[in-house]
């Protein structure tokens, strides 16, 4: 396009998509969706609810993004589909009117069901929930500020911090606030230094009383903007604001950041979210089936919360395709139902992640040969290698004990049960193998 309209350039969108899609799929999931705002190169993409939302990022989201950067030639474009009950509005927070008056309209929607309420606690998140409550309640402590909460992909951070923004949102006690991913933070600094114009940056961080940033792993290597926010923390810490971060691993682990922004970061509560147990899994389950207003029976309960084990998202995603099923069939979800979608369309993760490409990270990392790691050696440069992958294997894809074993030339499950329990006792005084592992789980599940 000569001309960069976003608007057009999303009814553009609809049109060769509609070209390309069964008509039924295109008027169930895509015909009601509107442009909504552009954020960077982020466009915001309106449907009618998070579920038609949800469910056309996961079916349609690469074809049509794929096809929006063809039809624009701009390839850095992304889309954010979403879809909760709340009216539209700009793309800002939901924020206190004095922030609406301000002007600013550069932070994406709080999720309406990101709330307290719809927040399970279990041993894996008690200490991060139980800090996110005392912020949001204004306990004004040294201890809480900043807040950083950490965790994995889809385990509720992002849940938590929004959680603090409706909190505040909704008591009416005048307290104002500001939430932003820090993806958008670089985004503004990077438009103030091409407009040589650091005022409006500034902006975000005045008049108000939290600072919730998201994502702050992000600063990686953005040497400029670490600058710029470190004063800028300074400003607000010093002045009694409160500040909450969340990232996907603790200060300690960011790499490419300044020493004292890091320090910093670890002056108040750290707190980690870890996979959630079965029973929590359990709990989060029966929340989100009661949500869509579906009744099932403990065994399917039971299968999705044993195949689903490390991410609450996972969870969250299989419940709505299964509501969408039942709703558009008018059928029970019953155990044959469930175990279709499980296999069929969990999601990117159990598609990508197969026995070889987990043997092959793990082989590169420890710098042995996927041969090796299949092979009958036992010296210790191996045998630790292969008993990780095999950790890896049984956490991040649905593989029994007996296939994983069939995979590393028919070895037993009793042996893969014992390498298993093995890198589980090893971690417990190898800190160093276990940010190994953990490392390798971030990058295998974010292919």
């Amino acid at each position: 396009m000569d001309s960069f309209n976003p608007a057009e350039l999303w009814i553009q969108c609809l049109s060769e998509a509609k070209n390309s899609l069964e008509s039924t799929e295109f008027e169930a999931w895509l015909k009601k969706s509107s442009f909504e705002d552009l954020n960077g190169s982020l466009m915001v993409i309106r449907f009618p609810n998070s579920f038609v939302a949800g469910h056309a990022k996961s079916r349609f989201g690469e074809f049509l993004e794929e096809l929006i950067r063809d039809i624009s030639g701009r390839k850095d474009l992304a889309l954010q589909f979403i879809g909760d009950p709340a009216k539209p509005g700009p793309s800002s927070s939901i924020s206190l009117s004095a922030r609406r008056a301000s002007g600013q309209s550069d932070t994406a929607f709080l999720r309406s069901n990101y709330t307290f309420d719809h927040f399970v606690v279990g041993p894996n998140n008690q200490l991060a929930h139980a800090g996110a409550l005392a912020v949001s309640r204004g306990s004004n402590s040294a201890s809480y500020n900043p807040l950083f909460i950490y965790g994995g992909v889809g385990l509720g951070k992002t849940h938590l911090i929004q959680a603090i923004a409706h909190s505040l949102h909704q008591e009416g006690k005048g307290r104002t606030f500001h939430y932003l991913s820090t993806e958008l933070l670089v985004d503004r600094y990077i438009k103030s230094v091409l407009q040589n114009d650091f005022s409006k940056f500034r902006k975000l961080f005045h008049n108000i009383d939290f600072l919730l940033m998201d994502d702050i792993q992000f600063l990686k290597g953005k040497e400029q903007t670490q600058e710029e926010f470190f004063h800028r923390f300074n400003e607000l810490h010093q002045n009694g604001k409160q500040i909450v971060l969340t990232s996907d691993r603790p200060p300690h682990e960011l790499q490419d950041l300044h020493e004292r922004l890091i320090s910093r970061f670890q002056w108040g509560l750290v707190a980690d979210i870890k996979p959630p147990e079965y029973e929590t899994r359990i709990a989060i389950l029966q929340l989100l089936f009661r949500d869509e207003k579906l009744s099932v029976s403990h065994d399917v309960l039971d299968y999705i919360a044993s195949s689903i084990r490390k991410n609450v998202r996972q969870l969250a995603g299989v419940v709505h395709r299964l509501a969408a099923i039942s709703r558009l069939t008018d059928c029970e979800i019953n155990m044959d139902i469930a175990q279709r979608e499980i296999r069929s369309s969990l999601g990117s993760i159990t598609r990508r992640l197969t026995a070889g490409n987990i043997t092959s990270a793990v082989a590169e990392n420890f710098n042995v040969s996927p041969g090796q790691l299949k092979g009958k050696q036992r010296k210790r440069n191996i045998l630790i290698p292969r008993q990780v992958a095999m950790s890896l294997m049984r956490e991040l894809t649905s593989m029994s004990l007996k296939e994983i074993g069939s995979f590393f030339s028919g070895r037993d499950h009793s042996t893969v049960l014992n390498s298993i329990d093995r890198i589980d006792k090893l971690k417990k005084h190898d800190a160093e193998l276990e940010r190994t592992i953990a490392e390798l789980r971030r990058k295998l599940t974010s292919i």
